[in-house]
């Protein structure tokens, strides 16, 4: 009778890197469905407040996929973190942005020695505030893990958008700015400097690992992107057209809110801060990478190895093996037993059963020579 394992096992073990460009046009992110407030809607809102959805059909559909998440933070004692009289901010949820700052860092930087979470910095430097570099309004893009599956490819995010402040609600492509990784040095576990294309200044950290980016849209660090001035909250009704802004929302006309960014940070909510950095978006493109790990097993049976079968018909009612007897039912002793193979069991050292790798269909395997077989494993 054969053994139940075979110790003659040759393995080869060989990775491989899988990458899948994604290109997300601004028409999918605000233009093609219509706002979040309507079923038909590829961007839904959370109900806490905390973040947008953006999908690639209406939410609804099954065939929906998520994209990415948006959502905005602000460093607590940070620029942001008060209004232009240095109150805080003037409608509720700064308490909101400050939390998710944290949760951000935290999960993205990490705790310094004495057990704080580090600060968001274009420079690179996590550990201390730099008020020439420190980063304290990002907007967060997360990516869903089928975009982002295993990582992102080093050099390869690119985002478009827009810059200019305007005077009506819609998708804007005006003044284009492009946001990259490319070209950029990895820093720690996964991270990298997200730079501007137009003139190199540095502007946001990119974490490839978690598919998270997180980008300065505007404050005294990162210039250029949005008139920054001195931050003040208008009517935008029709003695008030003349004022640009970044947010404005509200449902009656003549109580509606438009802040320049400084003020809309401080105080527009973070789904009205997500809203107009989404209409804002012309392009994001990203490849992912999908690390695949194949295992190659060549398992040789020797000539007297699994020559036997299991399988209860494989003897008859007097224990006697089938395959050794003649048409007539005479029972022939010399005649070699022999089994047909269909299916190779993985083991592991304690015996258990990991994988099961089936054959298209079954092997004869005798005493009279030994069998090769591999086993392609892939994960």
């Amino acid at each position: 009778m054969a053994t139940k394992f075979s110790t003659k096992i040759e393995k080869t073990n060989t990775k491989d890197f899988v990458f899948e460009t994604l290109a997300i046009t601004g028409s999918v992110v605000s233009g093609t469905y219509p706002g979040p407030s309507e079923q038909a809607s590829n961007v839904k809102n959370a109900t806490s407040g905390l973040y947008q959805t953006v999908f690639d059909y209406p939410h609804l559909s099954q065939s929906a996929n998520q994209l990415f998440d948006v959502t905005f933070g602000i460093r607590d004692g940070g620029q942001f973190s008060t209004d232009e009289s240095g109150s805080v901010a003037l409608i509720s949820g700064s308490q909101d942005k400050i939390n998710i700052y944290n949760q951000m860092a935290a999960v993205m930087l990490g705790y310094d020695q004495t057990g704080s979470v580090r600060v968001f910095d274009v420079s690179g430097n996590f550990n201390s505030v730099n008020s020439s570099t420190v980063m304290d309004a990002p907007v967060f893009v997360n990516f869903s893990r089928l975009v982002g599956k295993d990582e992102l490819k080093k050099g390869s995010f690119s985002l478009s958008f827009d810059t200019s402040l305007h005077q009506v609600i819609e998708m804007r492509t005006q003044d284009l700015v492009t946001v990259t990784d490319s070209g950029s040095v990895d820093l720690e576990n996964g991270l990298r400097i997200l730079k501007a294309r137009n003139g190199g200044l540095n502007v946001g950290i990119l974490d490839r690992f978690r598919g998270i980016a997180a980008i300065q849209l505007s404050s005294s660090v990162v210039q250029g992107f949005y008139s920054d001035l001195t931050p003040h909250a208008v009517k935008a009704g029709t003695g008030s057209v003349g004022h640009n802004y970044f947010v404005s929302a509200s449902t009656a006309d003549s109580d509606r809110r438009a802040y320049q960014f400084g003020e809309s940070v401080a105080s527009g909510t973070i789904l009205e801060l997500a809203d107009a950095f989404r209409h804002r978006i012309f392009n994001l493109q990203v490849e992912n990478t999908t690390q695949l790990n194949t295992v190659q097993y060549v398992v040789n049976a020797g000539a007297g190895d699994f020559n036997y079968s299991s399988n209860p018909s494989y003897v008859d009612a007097s224990s006697q093996i089938r395959v050794k007897k003649t048409q007539s039912g005479a029972l022939q002793k010399n005649l070699p037993a022999y089994a047909y193979v269909t299916g190779i069991g993985l083991y592991s050292p304690d015996g258990e059963l990991l994988a099961v790798a089936k054959l298209s269909k079954p092997i004869k395997k005798s005493e009279s020579a030994p069998l090769l077989l591999g086993v392609k494993l892939t994960y």
